[in-house]
């Protein structure tokens, strides 16, 4: 399924029409990996909504292809060893300010809860858990794209 070219938008089987693929040309999502990566499932989930996705390996290559893609939206992986999320929050906003950004990690518990408290302080548009739920990470996505479409008309 992953860059095919013939993902379909919206779940259903359904192909995106030429307006809604051409939408969601201009909405690009980076991911930075980790657990919600691994086996592509994220990444996949989100091209079978017909999101353009680019992935970065490293802190340092979101950082670059941030500055040079400059995504719509961010989902950051603060559970990858070595990505220091509440330091590289504000530098990714820094480098793409119209972007929003949005916190993946483990869940509930006293410093998870505290990190996401810290991490919409510091600009983090929202925070989820493992496990990842599909149907609520939609529905933040699409309020994202709709704030996008607010802001930067086509």
């Amino acid at each position: 399924m992953r860059g095919n070219g013939n993902d379909h938008g919206n779940g259903s089987g359904v192909p995106l029409d030429r307006a809604e693929a051409r939408q969601n040309a201009y909405f690009t999502i980076l991911v930075l990996g980790g657990g919600f990566a691994i086996g592509g499932i994220l990444e996949d989930f989100l091209r079978s909504e017909g999101y353009p996705v680019l992935l970065a390996e490293s802190a340092e290559d979101a950082l670059a292809k941030t500055r040079r893609f400059e995504p719509s939206l961010i989902l950051l992986d603060c559970d990858r060893k070595g990505v220091p999320c509440l330091i590289l929050l504000p530098e990714l906003l820094s480098a793409a300010p119209s972007a929003a950004v949005i916190l993946l990690g483990d869940g509930p518990d006293g410093a998870g809860v505290s990190s996401a408290v810290e991490a919409m302080n510091r600009g983090a548009a929202d925070f989820f858990t493992r496990p990842l739920d599909f149907n609520r990470l939609k529905s933040a996505i699409d309020r994202q794209k709709a704030l996008f479409k607010t802001r930067f008309p086509i």
